[in-house]
This record gives C-alpha cells, structure tokens and sequence, in this order.
C-alpha cells in the first residue's frame, strides 16, 4: 500500500474543501505524501462510505481555477489603484520641481533677501502643522488634495509678479501647502489601500515607486524648467507648474474616492478632537513620538541640504588651480553646473530607490534566525493598540533606514573634513553629495512604510502633520541660520542631525534581530 492511500478519509475531505490555489493544493499533497501510518483508508466499519468521486475532483479543479481567476482579478485591479496614484503623482512632483528649481533665481532677480523668503514658508508651516492633518482628517483627503492644487496654482500665479505682498503672500500659503504635500497624498493611498483590500507588501511597491518616480520628476522638471526658463524667461517655469497642477486637480477630482481620519464614513469628528486625539497618540505611544523626531531629523536636514550644496560647490569651485574646467561638475566658466548637477543628483535619487528592494533582501540574510527560512516579504508581529489590522512589516526596513543615516551622517560632514584648499575637494564634495543622495533614494521608502506600520490609519494624517512641526522648525532655523554662521556649521548641524536620527531608529529595532544580526555578522567573519 503507497503512503498516499494511507491517509485518512477525513484529511481528503480537507484538502478538496480548502484548497483555494494551485500553491495550496500543491503543498497539501506533499504533505499528505509524508504521512505514513498502516491504517487502512476505509475499513470494515466504514464499508458504507463512499470514495472520493470525479465530480469532488472537478469541484476541487473548479475552486482552483476561481482562486487563480480571483488573484489575477486583484493584481489588475491593484495595477490601476497603482496607476491612478502615481499619475497624480507625478504631476504634483513635476509642478513642485519646475517652480523649485528656478525660486532662487526669481527671488534673486526681484531684489529680496532669498533666505528670509525661503524660511518664512517654513515658520508658516510650524505655526499651522498642529492644524492642518485634524482639518484633513475632517473634510476628507481627497477634498484637502484639491484645495493643495488650488493653493498652488495661486501661489505660482503670485511668484510671476514683483510685488513683495504677494510674494509674502505665496510663502506663507506655501507653508500650508508643503504640509498638505507630504501628509494628504500619502494618507489617501494608505487608507484607500487597506479600503480596497490590497496586501501590505503591495503598499511598499508603491511607496518605492513614489520614490523613484519623485525623482525621475525632477530631473524631467529641470529639462523643462530650463526649456520654458529660455523661452518664457524666469516665470516660465511657474508658468509650467500652474499647468500641471491643473492636470493632477483634474485627475483627483474625477478619478479619486473619497476618505477620511475616521474608519467610520458615518462618524462625524470635530477638527479639536482629531487634535486632541493626535496628540494623545503621540504623547503616549513613544515609538510614534521617536518617529516623528527621527524623520524630522532626516526630512530637516534634506531641506537644509538643499538650500546649501550650491553655495558649498561654489565656494570649493573657487579652490580649483589654474581655472581647470575639465573637472566634471564644471562649466565653461569654471563655475558648477547647476543644472546638470542637479540632474544628477535626481538620477541618485533614482538609483537609490530602485536598489531598495535588493539592499534590504541581503539585510534580511544578516538578521533571519540562522535554523529559519528568510521571509520573503513581510513578518507578522504582536500588534500594539492602534497599530492597522494586519500587524504585518516588511523585514529589515528599520535596520535598512539606520544604516542608511548612518552613511548620510558621514558623508554629510564632508564638507568639513575634507582639505578647503585642495584642488580635488570640488570633487570629493560633489561625490559626497551623489552618495547622498543615493542614501535619500534607499531611507525614503523605508521611512514611508514605517510611518505606516506605526501610525494607525483613523490618525495617520493629523499625526504626520503635527510631527512636521520638528521638521519645518528646523528648516526654518537652518535656513536663517545661513546668514549668521558658515556652510560648514550648517553641514555639522546636518550631519549631527543624521547621527542622531540614527541612534534613535536603532531603538525601534527588536532585540532579536539585533541577536541574530550580531550572530550571523561573527559567523561570515569567522568563516
């Protein structure tokens, strides 16, 4: 008798009547080829009953065939959500990069102090942070995206014009609608992803995708910036972003559903409570509270970097011996290539992002139990009050996000260490600035699925933008700063920042993956 039919009447009955897919059948049949006992499959006392017919078997075949149908189904219907998300996306993005790339140049132009207009957005944006996500969470996500298109093509209509009101005006919105940029759009693809269903693996393709197509939008914006910039002059490119600003509220208007702070769509909450209940969230859970310091860290110095590295490459282009304009990152001029340099740093950004995956893969061998299978996509977790449903993270995001700033804390002292007066430190700083840019592209989605492992969904946008008051103050404060004190003490700042970050997101991580990290770390280096 073959070990097969030495299995049990009732285990048949089991596997035809739960079988949902071709990978479950498959492995209850290996399975049930490993079960070896000499029982009989129907004995004397069960003469009566009947074996397992044909038409079980199409039964079976039939379940299969909906379960695979049903699979595809979901897989289709995910690729548009994608689609739908990313389109909005991108259009957003590019708007954002067109009018980002040419404000210095503008505010120059106009005569203003640029670092006094560029902080005042960001004390905008701390003063009104508290506020914004409870009034989002109350009148709807895709209602607030709408109200972010319309504020911007009213900021960027008032950037066209040399009037100091107006451009005060502008910064001050600007404030709100950097906090609605980075709060609205992720609360709505998170809510509406669990909404329809999706698996929480699927929710960090999406937000690597946000990643590598952010990037991929601003060196797109900086080709057409500098395109409607020649031939429109320096309103061109605001003119450009009012353009795709309308796509996106038109795309948003038609294509998106509603949602709201409250799992609920019945439950009326008021903006004070959507308060209150955010910061009791945040005061009582210290793992959301370390979150939000963590990634105003990173997310401050970002902004900060971006307001120094062109004042830094300029200063270290002036140390070039011998006007050598052969130098990469230079142009005809002797001068850094603005442009192209920024591009580039996108194109890191991008590298980055794609890597991500593959980064985290290899962490995920160095912190598995040595006698267990690698998951392959997410682990499963006691879940926490307040935590979503799933209580599902993907494996080795939180060690991935500290090496990540780590790396940005050292190369982001760069600027310091490296010999002012040398002929190569315009190109050790450039190469620094590329790496970390990359290490941008690799936090960034890490930082995404975090936000959404801790934060719970009822919340997630009154606590992202009550959290963004960390990070505007210190844009604000680095930003102003620059006209008291030297980029090197800006770039210490930043890189004391990053290795504070760092230290605290080593906090999150459980002690077993730490056990098992430091035990399969001695076993490479003994082996």
């Amino acid at each position: 008798m073959s070990p097969i039919t030495s299995i049990s009447e009732s285990d048949l009955l089991d596997s035809s009547s739960t079988t949902t897919g071709l990978r479950q059948r498959k492995r209850q049949v290996v399975k049930s080829e490993r079960i070896t006992t000499s029982e009989p499959l129907w004995t004397e006392e069960d003469s009566d009953a009947e074996p397992p017919s044909i038409d079980d078997s199409a039964v079976s075949f039939e379940s299969e065939v909906e379960s695979l149908e049903s699979a595809k189904a979901i897989n289709e219907s995910f690729f548009a959500f994608r689609l739908q998300y990313l389109i909005v996306h991108i259009a957003i993005m590019l708007a954002d990069g067109m009018q980002g790339t040419h404000l210095y140049v503008l505010y120059e132009g106009y005569g203003y102090s640029v670092a006094s207009l560029y902080c005042l957005g960001f004390v905008s944006g701390a003063l009104t942070s508290p506020f914004i996500g409870p009034i989002v969470d109350r009148i709807g996500r895709r209602n607030s995206a709408i109200i972010y298109c319309l504020l911007e093509m009213m900021i960027n209509l008032l950037e066209q014009y040399d009037v100091l009101a107006g451009l005060i005006i502008s910064r001050v919105v600007g404030g709100i609608t950097t906090n609605l940029l980075f709060s609205v759009f992720e609360a709505w693809l998170v809510t509406e992803h669990r909404k329809r269903g999706f698996s929480e693996d699927k929710l960090e393709v999406v937000m690597r995708d946000s990643t590598v197509t952010s990037n991929m939008s601003a060196i797109l914006s900086g080709y057409i910036a500098h395109v409607l910039a020649t031939n429109f002059g320096p309103v061109g490119p605001f003119e450009g972003a009012v353009a795709s600003t309308f796509v996106a509220l038109v795309l948003v208007t038609t294509k998106w559903q509603e949602n709201y702070g409250s799992n609920d769509d019945n439950e009326q909450k008021s903006v004070g409570l959507y308060m209150r209940e955010a910061f009791s969230t945040i005061t009582s859970d210290s793992k959301i509270l370390r979150i939000g310091v963590i990634q105003g860290l990173t997310d401050g110095t970002l902004q900060t970097f971006v307001f120094l590295w062109s004042p830094a490459l300029r200063y270290f282009s002036t140390k070039i011996t011998n006007g050598d304009t052969s130098i990469w990152g230079l142009d005809g001029h002797g001068e850094p290539a603005y442009g192209l340099i920024f591009g580039a740093f996108m194109t890191c950004g991008v590298v980055g992002g794609i890597a991500e995956p593959t980064v985290r893969s290899f962490i995920s061998l160095l912190i598995k139990n040595s006698s267990e299978k690698v998951p392959e996509t997410i682990v499963k977790e006691d879940k926490d009050p307040g935590h979503h449903d799933e209580g599902e993270k993907p494996v080795g995001v939180e060690f991935l996000a500290a090496a990540a700033y780590l790396v940005s804390s050292l190369l982001l002292a760069t600027p310091i260490l490296v010999d002012h007066n040398s002929h190569y430190s315009f190109s050790i700083a450039l190469v620094a600035f590329l790496m970390y840019e990359v290490t941008i592209g690799l936090y960034m989605p890490c930082e995404g699925v975090i936000r959404t492992m801790y934060m719970p969904n009822d919340s997630i946008c009154s606590l992202m933008t009550m959290l963004r008051v960390i990070i505007n103050v210190i844009v604000a404060a680095g930003v102003f700063s620059t006209n008291f004190i030297s980029f090197t003490s800006a770039f210490a700042a930043g890189s004391a920042s990053m290795l504070i970050a760092f230290l605290l997101q080593l906090t999150l991580i459980e002690k077993s993956q730490w056990w098992n990290f430091s035990k399969n770390v001695r076993g490479i280096i003994s082996s």
